[in-house]
């Protein structure tokens, strides 16, 4: 007997349990029928591997007769439910009994890992029944158009863009500049998302997710609370710090996609910024009472609108990036990252990523980064202090903030 055949048909056998057991807890719960179950569906898995071992054993026609066969069986099944109960049931557990077919037939080709990670996918998906239904019930109109804006721009505009760049210097490449939209409304996008998922709990959760969209939207909110609740300034400044910390945070995941190398120059001088923000954190975390009600007032961070506009900065940065370092070398490119951090540091960000790998050193856009990250934290402190309450609110921010500013200032220069 070959032993890697019998393994392939005990992998199956598992990947379809491991579906028939969440189907099984789904039907204990009343939140599924009675189309298949912990039995069922590790014999769809195995006898999709049966059918691709006799397929290459006898003839491919058993594969495709097998398909067939399978897909009578669940359709036959979903009817004589239907049937049954007289009510519409979906066919959820049908569809997942198909994939799982074809689950076992990847195990037997070898696709191991892809057939694992596919399984899980479906399984968290079966699982995850209620928590979709809640998440699409509170999904608005301006939010669907929003998401279907998002899949146009990655996935049909992107691919037919020129990666080629053009013009003196060669300062414009429409494939990056568009990857770069594509990336930075993603970044932004996923965190609208899980604010959407999880809901509004609390002030702590809103700093954290709204600092994926933008902290300095999550600023600006809490700043003007800050002025109409005045008792609870310090959860309000803990909401603040967090989204900051998130900030940084996201830079050193937006540099880890362009550059690893620049990651490692990154990792030290924001490291020591996102440790000291963690541990003021948790020291007005101690400090701060429990309240309900982080609302804020974020709105679908992808329209067609400011994509377009942080695509202009983003070509703007890189251009002006390009011919400062031609003309004025490492100062000039300084000069810019101070100037970009004043509206938006995702941009800089990326643009000195990206041309760290052709012509700009790592440590020059290391500083750069720093540089632009802590422009950005000022402009930050003045909102928190013109904006905000400030006698708690504002001067608590602004001092952290200056503090954080002259440190990270020293790690440019000492790491």
């Amino acid at each position: 007997m070959d032993l890697m055949v019998l393994q392939s048909f005990l992998i199956a056998l598992a990947l379809g349990a491991l579906i028939g057991l969440e189907r099984e807890y789904a039907r204990y719960k009343k939140r599924g029928h009675d189309y298949a179950g912990i039995r069922t569906f590790p014999l769809i898995s195995l006898f999709g591997a049966l059918s691709a071992y006799m397929g290459i054993l006898i003839s491919p026609w058993i594969l495709i007769v097998g398909i067939i066969l399978m897909g009578a069986l669940i359709v036959i099944a979903y009817f004589s439910v239907a049937g049954h109960t007289r009510v519409y049931t979906g066919a959820t557990s049908e569809v997942a009994g198909f994939l799982a077919f074809f689950l076992g037939v990847l195990v037997y080709y070898g696709e191991i890992s892809l057939a694992v990670i596919l399984t899980v996918v479906i399984t968290v998906i079966l699982y995850a029944r209620s928590l979709l239904h809640h998440f699409a019930k509170r999904i608005k109109k301006e939010e669907m158009a929003d998401t279907l804006k998002f899949i146009v721009i990655a996935f049909v505009i992107l691919p037919l863009l020129p990666n080629q760049s053009y013009g003196p210097l060669e300062l414009f490449n429409p494939y990056i500049f568009w990857l770069m939209v594509v990336f930075i409304s993603g970044i932004g996008f996923v965190g609208y998302v899980l604010m959407k998922w999880f809901g509004e709990k609390g002030i702590v959760l809103s700093g954290i997710f709204g600092g994926l969209v933008s902290s300095t939207a999550v600023t600006s909110s809490f700043a003007e609370r800050s002025l109409k609740e005045k008792k609870i300034y310090r959860t309000l400044v803990l909401g603040v710090i967090l989204a900051n910390t998130i900030m940084f945070i996201r830079i050193l995941i937006e540099v880890s996609v362009i550059n690893s190398a620049l990651l490692m120059k990154l990792i030290l001088p924001l490291g020591i910024l996102i440790l000291i923000c963690v541990v003021f954190s948790y020291f007005l975390w101690k400090r701060s009472s429990p309240i309900k009600g982080g609302e804020m007032k974020l709105k679908s961070p992808f329209t067609l609108g400011p994509a377009l506009k942080f695509g202009v900065i983003f070509a703007a940065i890189l251009a002006l990036v390009k011919v400062a370092e031609v003309y004025l070398a490492s100062s000039g490119v300084y000069l810019v990252s101070f100037i970009s951090g004043l509206a938006d540091v995702d941009a800089i960000t990326v643009s000195l990523s990206q041309l760290t790998r052709t012509t700009l050193d790592l440590e020059t856009a290391k500083i750069g980064i720093v540089l632009a990250a802590l422009t950005n934290v000022g402009v930050k402190g003045g909102i928190a202090y013109f904006f905000g309450e400030r006698k708690n609110f504002g001067r608590i921010i602004l001092g952290f903030y200056i503090a954080l500013i002259v440190l990270g200032i020293a790690t440019i220069w000492v790491i």
